[in-house]
């Protein structure tokens, strides 16, 4: 496959004396040069190619093979008619390499010298060679060198000339985009992209690693459980290692690779001391040539790692240690570590030591640290790994753990926590003001994270009016709960002016947990205001803190990538929402605040659903909901509940509606209206605008439009641009339902009028099942006359829509070609749709996992037993079970067993 990414370096070959591959065994090295030399062949360009082993460090002998290469790229064509090789005669190597140079500067072609293995050279007379070759190259001789990381060619001053170009492993690694190529060009087209994502991930792009996981993929039936499970325990991974790296080094090395594999990273010193040597220097630069898997740390001088695969292989050893010997081991490197101030990794070796005392003091110093810098799951990790009681006896790392879990949506632990501290702090005769302000600063973020809005605005208010100024962790925390609450209660004016607070001090010197927080209350309210590009500017530059705070997948920049999804969705952008969530959705789910980062994981089921996949869709609604209930956050229940009913609405699934219309009016929560707009008004709202939707299509639509009405008007006085969207369309729906079609009309002009200029336009395909009365009325009268052009379009494109744009379909479950003919979207199975005649009969379109309900189905099983028997939710069957019937022609299970079998299909 091409390395597009590396096409740069393809196009400068002619611009450089020396292009150099450098990258250890398994990345692709000699592939990449043999698509090079492929190219160029194809241009018409002199190519000579030597693919270097041990054998060639004699310089005679390597100049041999060299000349008769050369001879092979000018096929004896030269105007002397003599080959290279045979009018070098009988010169001495250090005179065949001036010969070299002399004779090519004479001919008018670049000819291009590939040398494959550079590495295997090692000999200081072939070096020397070497070197002189490449330092008096002409102009059109140029070299391109592919070899281990550790190769030394003294290229100093051809660099300094800017006549060598280089890649590195960073650059060699398959990224996300190749990785996909790769499988499906491997026949892997319907591996999900969070699935390519792990692998890719476990073995950090390593190409070998990648085959050897499609080779497994091959004998795979469950293709996830493989993948969560996929390591360096993995039998190919294993057999690979055994075979290319143990059997290859001696027995005092491998004893040496097994001890240092407790390290995550290592360099001379820290063997030395880890291991009572002194010639760990030695032995790493030796190994690193030897072994693929140790990876020398870029910027860093000496310093080395062991690639994962590696290390979990190498797990395996370890386990067969004396205890003795590894709590000494794991001693050294603790003492190591601590007396040079990396103080994350002592306490890991202490831990690993057994020595719990000295682990929670190491914490307690870092945990403020830790909290404050967004690093809260490396915090949760130690927690995980010591005793409670521990924590539990130091108030203040107490706090700092009840700010991780909080943070970390862990509510239960934290309330536990918080129950714990406030114990601990009743019985202290003197208990301090400066332990009561961390506890109330906790408090209020654990009551807004809760939605218990009200609660948490009290309680910031407080504290921000007498606690300590020069806390900017807590202020910058505490102004973001105001912006938060000001914001769910409708006063975005008051929110914005929350986070003056917050910006007394520079950015430099704010948290980074509290900068990206801030940027995503600040973005939600410019949202709610209509303000789309401030909010996408403040998403995005969450999302820069986010990902240099902690990387791609952890919480600070999960949260703002969901945040931002969910905004490209509602403007169309499809593809860059999904693109924001490939590996994040679970982050955002489980890790995330519900309340701010659910918008990501719904938009995330409505692509899918758009895309036609509805069991993946579903399953990720499975995955949202059943968080949100184990985290008791009714809202995002009620939100996965409408999202459902939205479903069933499309499939006609009325005995579906009446049970989640059911559920949804069990859920509504009693109101105070004296504490304004809370959390429980949001969750009655999302309840209450979810039945208006199924009202307008049972014919029960009258019941809605007080409410309706009443919810527009308060959604325009607090300036709620996405809620006055959504209100208007469901009034004008629900007022043409009535027979009061001119004030519909009206309704539904505004909310064009008000959507079309910011490109909020989604939310009319999502709504287009309720407007279909009002959009077929204005097609079938002479109204749509009286509206701009534009609005006809898209009144018409809503009506009879065509396939979505290719860029929205790219990469959610299939990744083969763009042009690949798609799934048809839920809406086919809408009664008030006319359909196409199918290309093909209904039942030769059923999909694989619908053959495989289908045969649980012919063995008698329930829904209940077919859940369990493939894996998913009984809800999921009944989905299935529907597109079964649509398909089958069947009313019941019996019948459609029956038609399949007439149809051969079991």
């Amino acid at each position: 496959m091409r390395r597009k990414n590396l096409d740069d370096y393809f196009e400068n070959l002619p611009a450089h004396t020396v292009t150099m591959v450098r990258a250890p065994a398994g990345f692709g090295k000699t592939t990449l040069l043999a698509d090079w030399r492929k190219r160029l062949l194809f241009d018409g360009a002199r190519v000579a190619w030597l693919s270097l082993d041990f054998h060639d460090n004699e310089p005679t002998q390597l100049l041999t093979y060299l000349l008769g290469a050369l001879d092979q790229a000018f096929e004896n064509d030269r105007q002397t008619g003599t080959s290279f090789l045979s009018a070098s005669g009988n010169m001495a190597p250090s005179q065949v390499a001036g010969f070299i140079v002399n004779e090519v500067q004479q001919l008018g072609d670049d000819i291009y010298v590939f040398l494959d293995d550079v590495h295997e050279l090692n000999s200081a007379p072939v070096l020397s060679v070497l070197y002189d070759l490449l330092h008096y190259a002409p102009p059109n001789l140029h070299f391109v060198l592919a070899g281990r990381p550790a190769m030394w060619l003294g290229l100093s001053r051809l660099k300094l000339q800017g006549r060598v170009q280089e890649t590195d492993i960073g650059e060699m690694r398959f990224d996300i985009a190749e990785a996909i190529e790769f499988f499906r060009l491997r026949g892997h087209n319907l591996l999900r992209l969070t699935d390519i994502d792990t692998l890719n991930q476990a073995t950090e792009g390593w190409v070998a690693g990648l085959c050897l996981a499609a080779q497994s993929l091959n004998r795979k039936r469950n293709v996830s459980e493989f993948v969560e499970t996929f390591c360096g325990e993995t039998k190919e991974i294993t057999d690979y290692i055994r075979e290319t790296v143990f059997r290859q080094i001696g027995e005092e090395d491998r004893r040496w690779l097994v001890r240092v594999s407790i390290l995550s990273r290592f360099c001379p010193n820290l063997c030395d001391t880890l291991l009572d040597t002194t010639d760990s220097e030695a032995r790493i630069h030796r190994l690193i040539e030897e072994v693929p898997f140790i990876i020398p740390l870029e910027g860093t001088e000496g310093w080395a790692r062991l690639h994962p695969l590696l290390r979990e292989f190498l797990a395996g050893e370890v386990g067969q240690m004396e205890a003795e010997e590894l709590r000494a081991l794991h001693k050294r490197a603790a003492t190591w570590f601590s007396s040079r101030g990396e103080i994350s990794e002592a306490i890991h070796h202490a831990i690993e030591e057994g020595d719990t005392a000295r682990a929670i003091g190491m914490i307690a110093r870092q945990s403020r640290h830790l909290v404050e810098t967004a690093q809260i799951l490396l915090l949760m990790s130690w927690y995980e790994r010591l005793p409670k009681s521990l924590f539990v006896e130091r108030l203040d790392l107490s706090v700092d753990v009840g700010w991780a879990l909080t943070l970390s949506m862990r509510m239960d632990e934290a309330a536990a926590t918080i129950a714990g501290v406030e114990k601990a702090l009743a019985a202290r005769p003197d208990p301090g003001r400066h332990v009561h302000f961390e506890l109330q600063a906790l408090k209020a973020a654990f009551y807004a994270l809760n939605d218990r809005t009200f609660e948490g605005m009290q309680q910031a208010e407080e504290w921000l009016a007498s606690g300590p100024r020069d806390d900017q962790f807590k202020i910058g925390a505490l102004a973001n709960v105001l912006t938060y609450c000001k914001t769910v209660e409708g006063d975005f004016a008051a929110a914005l002016d929350a986070q003056v607070i917050g910006e007394s001090w520079s950015a430099a010197e704010r948290s980074r947990f509290t900068v990206v927080y801030a940027a995503c209350v600040i973005g939600q309210a410019h949202e709610q205001l209509g303000d789309f590009a401030k909010a996408r500017d403040c998403f995005e530059e969450a999302l820069r803190h986010g990902e240099e705070a902690g990387g791609r997948r952890s919480v600070p920049a999960s949260l703002p990538a969901s945040c931002l999804a969910g905004l490209l969705y509602d403007l169309g952008d499809l593809e860059g929402a999904q693109k924001l969530l490939a590996g994040r959705f679970d982050i955002a789910c489980s890790r995330t605040p519900p309340s701010i980062g659910i918008r990501g994981p719904l938009s995330l089921v409505r692509v899918h659903a758009a895309d036609g996949d509805m069991k993946r869709a579903l399953e990720r609604l499975d995955r949202l909901e059943a968080i949100a209930h184990r985290l008791g956050f009714i809202r995002i229940v009620a939100a996965c509940l409408v999202q459902r009913l939205h479903f069933a609405l499309l499939a006609n699934d009325w005995r579906q509606v009446r049970h989640l219309l059911n559920r949804l009016e069990q859920m509504r929560q009693p109101e105070e209206k004296a504490l304004g707009r809370t959390a429980r008004s949001v969750t009655n709202e999302i309840i209450c605008l979810g039945m208006a939707r199924a009202d307008c299509v049972l014919g029960e639509a009258r019941r809605n439009l007080a409410y309706l009405q009443e919810y527009l008007a308060k959604a325009e006085a607090m300036g709620r641009f996405g809620d006055q969207v959504e209100g208007r369309i469901l009034l004008a729906a629900s007022l043409w339902a009535c027979g009061e079609q001119a004030e519909a009309l009206d309704v539904f002009r505004n909310a064009l009028a008000a959507a079309m200029p910011r490109g909020f336009t989604r939310i009319f395909r999502e709504m287009r099942l309720y407007l279909l009365p009002l959009l077929k009325g204005v097609e079938a009268s002479t109204i749509g006359e009286m509206l701009p052009k534009a609005k006809r379009d898209f009144i018409a494109d809503l009506l009879h829509p065509g396939k979505e744009p290719a860029a929205s379909r790219s990469e959610v479950v299939s990744f083969a070609d763009a042009n690949r003919p798609q799934k048809p979207v839920p809406e086919r199975i809408v009664a008030t749709r006319e359909e196409e005649p199918a290309t093909q009969p209904l039942y030769q379109q059923l999909t694989g996992r619908e053959r495989e309900v289908l045969a649980c189905m012919a063995e008698g099983l329930t829904n209940k037993e077919i859940a369990v028997a493939l894996a998913i939710t009984p809800e999921t069957v009944k989905w299935y079970a529907k597109q079964i019937f649509v398909k089958l022609g069947a009313n019941t299970r019996t019948q459609a067993v029956r038609q399949a079998r007439r149809a051969r299909v079991l």
